[in-house]
């Protein structure tokens, strides 16, 4: 059972009314050990009662005549401008296609999806990061040493300053 505090007690009884057994299952029984040791549960709880009675008690006022005549003669108009339209039911074929017996009435676009899904699945299972079909070779001892040499020369570079980063975006005017 979770602690109760009178702030998530008051949202719920806000909520949810002063019937505790309409409250969330999960909310219940923490809820209901809070409120037989809390006042300001029990002030709470009575404050949600007399609000559902009053709500119990309000009836909706009965339209008037004249609202009633008004809507009725707006929809007597409205029929008679656009009347509505009945549809015949459409004739079924006598015999199902294959794929209406193997799918039912889903139709064919649920069914094609999960085609196309299953498709893209196989196709991505096949393709390498390389993009072929088959599997990366590794890299060969001299390829690995001129990868090594490559990094260490970049390296130098950069780092001895003979490339600026702030120099990347400047032009000097006479060159344009």
């Amino acid at each position: 059972m979770s602690m109760m505090t009178f702030e998530r007690f008051d949202e719920l009884a806000g909520t949810y009314g002063a019937a505790m057994d309409l409250w969330p299952a999960n909310e219940q029984a923490a809820a209901k050990a809070f409120a037989t040791t809390s006042t300001e549960a029990k002030d709470a709880l009575a404050r949600e009662r007399a609000l559902d009675e009053a709500m119990d008690a309000w009836e909706a006022p009965a339209p008037s005549e004249a609202l009633m005549a008004r809507i009725l003669g707006d929809a007597a108009e409205v029929a008679a401008i656009a009347p509505v339209a009945v549809a015949s039911p459409q004739a079924k074929s006598e015999k199902p296609g294959l794929f209406a017996r193997l799918f039912g009435d889903m139709g064919w676009r649920p069914a094609g999806a999960l085609a196309a899904c299953l498709a893209i699945a196989v196709v991505a299972t096949q393709i390498g990061p390389n993009g072929s079909n088959t599997a990366p070779t590794p890299l060969t001892e001299a390829e690995l040493a001129q990868h090594a040499e490559d990094t260490e020369i970049l390296t130098a570079f950069f780092d001895d300053g003979l490339f600026d980063d702030e120099d990347l975006f400047e032009t000097d005017a006479e060159f344009l």
